[in-house]
């Protein structure tokens, strides 16, 4: 059997692990610190360990001989997944250089500043003092260069604020230098494309939405609503970027703000496969298999792309609750029940939540019968999708999510 190693092993990589199950007699070992991880209960073999270290994956590739490593949905996955086939000679990944450059926000805006694709203004901050050097209109965003998921980004209205925020990222990042850049206002898109020789073959927008952590995307929606010279003008960037950085066939996803022109901002692209099962998002709106040709990629395999393609309207939402607690359960009326075509729910009655603002208790799927349905659905499923919860001192609560 063919041994391929995935770096990661949540909910987020199941997809990737049941695109690795399609393509044949492969032997799966996942490895991640989070031994109760929902996807390293679907591999053949799990190994403890930290997937952001590189050595570790590459010594974990060489115990098992390994004939391919598949990135997790995690940037530093990503890097440890580079490093460690670069080393090893094995293909589909960019070098570890590359990587590296890709997925710094300080690094990659400065790219595309120079290629002239669009991105929000912005400065490399590494004091506090600095913050007060620039003629900045607030509010800003200060946000680290190498994290994910909205991890300490915050919106400043005043100096003091940014100065507050710059301390709270310097601690999170592993890197000496924060990022400061304009806040841009528009609508909040993402995109998730495929390259091949550094031509986008293949091209997905959604809609996102944000519960109460407006810097963690909560859900996402298609068909997107924006305009084609505007997914042309994404298209066109993104081609411009991998020529620019040499980038070799695979992922490239991305988030983005459209103003009031239809004109993109590029924010934080990744090389990477976004988490929360999005690619299922992905696959029950257009009838590709967008995992499996993620996986084929990352093995240096060919693309298995259909040649006509579907444009349902589907919605993939995480469901979350406003407040901490002992979770009790959830209600989900039978409008929403009946367009449910997909679920992963994992939180179990009891689990305390203690992060409400970053907790997801599980992710489900809709498939909607038009797009006016879908709107007025996905406006009011926080009031209409009732969690229970119990506050810690023991009187019950009901969150509206």
């Amino acid at each position: 059997m063919k041994k391929i190693l995935i770096t990661g092993g949540s909910h987020s990589e199941i997809p990737l692990i049941e695109a690795l199950r399609r393509l044949g007699d492969i032997y799966i070992i996942s490895t991640g610190r989070d031994e109760g991880g929902l996807g390293h209960q679907r591999v053949d073999k799990y190994v403890r360990g930290d997937y952001s270290n590189g050595d570790f994956v590459l010594e974990l590739a060489r115990k098992e001989g390994v004939e391919g490593i598949v990135s997790g949905c995690n940037d530093f996955a990503y890097l440890s997944t580079a490093y460690a086939c670069e080393v090893l000679g094995l293909p589909g990944h960019d070098s570890y250089e590359t990587a590296k450059r890709f997925h710094r926000k300080d690094v990659l805006r400065g790219i595309c500043r120079e290629l002239g694709v669009k991105v929000p203004r912005f400065q490399v901050i590494s004091s506090e003092a600095e913050l007060g050097q620039y003629d900045w209109e607030y509010p800003i965003i200060i946000k680290p260069t190498d994290l994910t998921g909205g991890k300490g980004v915050r919106k400043c209205n005043s100096l003091y604020e940014a100065k507050q925020a710059y301390h709270m990222a310097v601690v999170m990042t592993r890197q000496n230098v924060v990022l400061a850049e304009e806040f841009v206002e528009g609508t909040n898109n993402g995109a998730s494309m495929l390259l091949k020789d550094g031509k986008v073959i293949f091209a997905f927008f959604d809609n996102e939405e944000y519960y109460l952590n407006k810097y963690l995307v909560s859900g996402a929606y298609a068909p997107s609503y924006i305009e084609e010279h505007t997914r042309s003008a994404i298209k066109e960037g993104a081609e411009k970027i991998a020529q620019k950085m040499g980038l070799c066939n695979g992922l490239f996803h991305c988030q983005y703000i459209v103003d009031a022109n239809g004109e993109p901002y590029l924010i934080d692209p990744c090389r990477r496969t976004p988490g929360d099962m999005y690619v299922k998002l992905v696959e029950y709106s257009t009838g590709c298999r967008y995992a499996e040709n993620i996986v084929r990629a990352e093995l240096a395999m060919d693309y298995d792309i259909p040649e006509k393609l579907t444009d349902k309207a589907i919605a993939r939402e995480c469901l979350m609750t406003d407040r901490n607690g002992l979770y009790r359960g959830m209600e989900i009326p039978g409008e929403y029940k009946k367009r449910m075509i997909d679920s992963l729910i994992w939180a179990e009655p009891g689990f305390m939540v203690d992060d409400y603002l970053k907790y997801k208790l599980g992710i489900v799927f809709y498939e909607f019968e038009n797009r006016e349905t879908q709107e007025y659905l996905l406006k009011y499923q926080y009031s209409n999708i009732v969690i229970h919860m119990e506050d810690v001192e023991g009187r019950p609560e009901e969150a509206e999510d």
